[in-house]
């Protein structure tokens, strides 16, 4: 890999450079999360409405990173081995420095954008060509104004075929994008209306994607979409390559045949038909096939009947990961769509945000899609593997057990994934972090089956790219300076603590919030060290909150004494604790009245320090009681005034909850506390925030029955004609509230209600299915966004809390994230 320095770099961008003038760099980071290798790193701070990554210089520092480019002017006598690089525009300069890469690159370099499509256009060239040609590609869907110029950054001097992928989420941004890519072919995918909100209509979107295409030499279209076609025919220097399933095209569709579990293309290109069939059947993929073959024909590659093939064996692309819990406290995190190279330094970060207190484990098959340079990519698996500092590795196939000698000696391995299966040991997964990385026609899903804790066919799936939005867009109603608090009790509203705990812990908010010692503590034992505050605890659990660094609520003076007196039997110096006052809400918490007492007490204790008072809005949700919700903020601001002013100093104040953040922006003082908001069940903001989960399951049987005949218990479900009846493994022991039986409730199957039939039983429900096609095994969502928790609530005439808590725990929890 090649290096660069920094001064070199600096000749080129409008700033100043400080520091010695040898420092080099191989990689760029922007995140300083997914550092691994510190010293070859340029690290880039990037700043935005609610982050600051000049903030983590002090930290990179510490752990070797030596340069840096930034906005913001620091003390750089603090830093005497580092060289920085002070520009105006960080996000401006990274663009600039990829440019080196992309100006040096003299072979093929295609771009692809779109709506919809993008990724799986781009993994499934990859796929196609990867046997023949060294390819680098962007990662997974690394297509924004940083996203690209990290992807370019990944271009080696050996690269023989570039896929870069290219979006934009409003007007003007692609034209900076062109700039650094500079593409030579382009593929433009469906235009949807994904990401419509800041263009004016689909032509617009339209016109602003093609400018990526204004220089490059050949663009690759669907003649079909009108709109497309005829404002690419208007890029003067392009040559358009046409497809279409109507003639008059370069590529013309002569016949699209779908079958159960496969398409059959038949194509006209240059006087000669070809065939292709791929495992799929929806039309977006036939659509991303054929823009596959149309890049085939742009290259001028010899389509052979080897190179047709490939189109039979196209993966299914997950563009998210999946973790779940495993056996022997491990958890699994299941990428076991393909094994190639370039994709691997993500995942493993990806596992290392993932592991908390755990030992690593990578479990991979052989690298299939590649057939060049074995030994080269061998130790290029190497060498990755002891960067990311990943504590043991498996490897499955002949490849990587015929080279076994290249990789590092903590490795074991098998021939295939049975013989896996037979001679490894469950022991090896104990309190480990797995990482399941696989060509698909190895079945790594035996060994996800096998290490999996829970085998329930329901399932909760928490979308963790959601609750990132969801917590975007709280943060972004807040000002910059005020701290985030986030609940995560009762399994952090029945989403499950672990995976919660550590993305917020990733994304860094303040601090995390519990009901009692218990959850608090195995939340630590996950190895989070985000503070914790508990929110109700008790006297019992002292000793336990020391020992895990808990934080408690104290609401009475009783608790208060008690506290103390554990306190002055231990070493602990101070504990901090947390002050709740009853404004209102007449739950818990220190009436006004117990203040001077309260005061005494706290200001001879030298075991104790308040780090924060709060209180709790009763009814911030609720417009018809502002004026109380008012009342409660003026008696807490006087209550903290005297709390500050007898303790002689100021702790932190905190006051609303997800609906007051909302409603009552002049109360965030220097901390709110965020709850099912982040969670996305708030009635009314669906137009700003998300439910982040899915209630899923599959169909166990389909019976036939005449109307006649009645379903379920006390022959409750009477039919009105005869019916199919589906019966789904969830019952009222798995949350699935009775009341919602008798065709109270719809499932989604296959993107119809159905809706259910009788009583519902302790572990199993009937639907109606008469009118829907389905067969046993087909998927149903009991709730999700289309289907939802509000309405849900809305029927059984309570809350949503209620609802999400209470899923049973048996009830297996999957999550996902980009």
């Amino acid at each position: 890999m090649q290096t660069y320095s920094l001064k070199n770099i600096s000749d080129l961008l409008d700033g100043k450079f400080f520091g010695p003038a040898n420092n080099m760099f191989q990689k760029i980071a922007t995140d300083s999360r997914n550092i691994s290798n510190f010293k070859d790193t340029l690290y880039i701070a990037i700043t935005g409405k609610q982050h600051d990554g000049h903030k983590f210089i002090p930290e990179l520092y510490s752990k070797g990173v030596r340069t840096f480019v930034l906005s913001k002017k620091i003390d750089f006598n603090g830093f005497p081995d580092a060289s920085f690089l002070l520009v105006k525009n960080t996000v401006q300069a990274l663009q600039t420095i990829t440019k080196l890469k992309r100006d040096n690159y003299k072979n093929p370099l295609i771009a692809i954008t779109g709506s919809n499509g993008k990724t799986i256009v781009k993994e499934w060239l990859y796929w196609i060509l990867s046997p023949y040609y060294k390819i680098t590609r962007s990662p997974k869907s690394y297509n924004s104004q940083t996203g690209v110029p990290l992807s370019l950054w990944l271009i080696e001097e050996d690269t023989e075929i570039a896929i870069i992928e290219a979006g934009i989420s409003q007007p003007g941004e692609m034209e900076l994008l062109e700039k650094i890519i500079k593409p030579d072919i382009g593929i433009l995918t469906n235009i949807g209306s994904a990401h419509q909100i800041f263009f004016n209509n689909s032509k617009h979107k339209t016109q602003e994607k093609l400018k990526l295409f204004k220089n490059c030499k050949t663009l690759i279209i669907n003649k079909d979409n009108s709109i497309a076609y005829s404002q690419a025919s208007l890029l003067e220097k392009t040559n358009i390559i046409t497809w279409s399933v109507n003639g008059n095209s370069d590529i013309n569709i002569l016949n699209i045949e779908i079958k159960d579990d496969n398409s059959q293309i038949e194509i006209s290109y240059n006087h000669k038909n070809y065939s292709l069939t791929i495992p799929f059947t929806d039309k977006g993929s036939i659509q991303n096939a054929i823009s596959c073959f149309c890049l085939l024909t742009a290259l001028k590659i010899e389509i052979s009947e080897k190179l047709l093939n490939r189109f039979s064996s196209l993966p299914g692309i997950k563009m998210r990961l999946e973790t779940v819990d495993g056996i022997n406290n491990s958890i699994i995190i299941n990428d076991a769509y393909n094994s190639d190279i370039n994709s691997l330094d993500i995942a493993l970060d990806y596992l290392n945000h993932k592991k908390g207190n755990k030992e690593t484990l990578l479990v991979m098959s052989d690298m299939l899609q590649s057939e060049k340079n074995e030994a080269q990519l061998i130790k290029s698996l190497s060498k990755i593997i002891k960067e990311k500092e990943i504590d043991s590795f498996i490897g499955i196939g002949k490849i990587l057990m015929q080279n076994k000698d290249l990789l590092p000696t903590n490795s074991s391995f098998y021939v295939d994934t049975d013989d896996f299966l037979e001679k490894s040991g469950l022991s090896v997964f104990y309190n480990k972090a797995v990482l399941l990385k696989a060509a698909r026609n190895f079945k790594f899903e035996k060994i996800s089956n096998l290490l999996q804790q829970k085998n329930h066919i329901s399932v909760i799936e928490t979308d963790l790219n959601l609750i990132r939005h969801n917590l975007l867009y709280f943060r972004s109603i807040i000002k910059p300076e005020t701290k985030l608090l986030v609940m995560v009790k009762a399994f952090s509203y029945g989403s499950g603590y672990r995976e919660i705990a550590s993305f917020l812990q990733f994304n860094r908010v303040d601090y995390l919030a519990v009901a009692f010692v218990d959850e608090g503590r195995e939340i630590r034992q996950q190895g989070i060290e985000t503070p914790i505050i508990v929110m109700n605890p008790n006297i019992h659990g002292i000793h336990t909150m020391i020992e895990f660094n808990l934080e408690p609520e104290v609401y009475s003076i009783s608790l208060l004494k008690e506290i103390i007196k554990e306190l002055n039997n231990t070493k602990i110096s101070e504990l901090p604790i947390h002050i709740k006052l009853d404004t209102g809400m007449h739950r818990l918490g220190l009436s006004k009245e117990n203040l001077s007492e309260f005061i005494d007490i706290a200001k001879t204790s030298q075991k104790i320090k308040v780090s924060s008072v709060f209180s709790h809005l009763s009814a911030s949700d609720k417009k018809e009681y502002d004026a109380f919700t008012h009342q409660q903020a003026q008696r807490f601001d006087e209550m903290f005034k005297q709390i500050s002013n007898g303790l002689g100093y100021k702790p932190e104040r905190h006051l609303l909850n997800s609906s007051g953040i909302i409603r009552f922006p002049e109360y965030q003082y220097e901390m709110v506390r965020l709850g099912i908001g982040l969670y996305g069940l708030i009635s009314g903001m669906e137009d700003k925030i998300i439910p982040v989960t899915q209630f899923k399951s599959k169909i166990s049987q389909i019976h036939k029955v005449e109307q006649t005949e009645t379903v379920s218990y006390n022959r409750s479900g009477k039919l009105k004609k005869n019916s199919i009846i589906a019966t789904v493994p969830v019952g009222y022991a798995d949350g699935l509230d009775r009341r919602l039986g008798n065709g109270n409730w719809c499932f989604m199957l296959n993107g119809k209600k159905a809706y259910t039939c009788g009583d519902i039983c302790m572990d199993m429900c009937m639907i109606d299915i008469t009118d829907i096609p389905a067969k046993e095994s087909d998927e149903v969502i009991i709730f999700a966004p289309q289907n939802s928790i509000l309405e849900m609530s809305n029927i059984l005439k309570t809350i949503p809390y209620e609802v999400i808590t209470g899923i049973s725990p048996r009830i297996k929890r999957i999550y996902i994230e980009e």
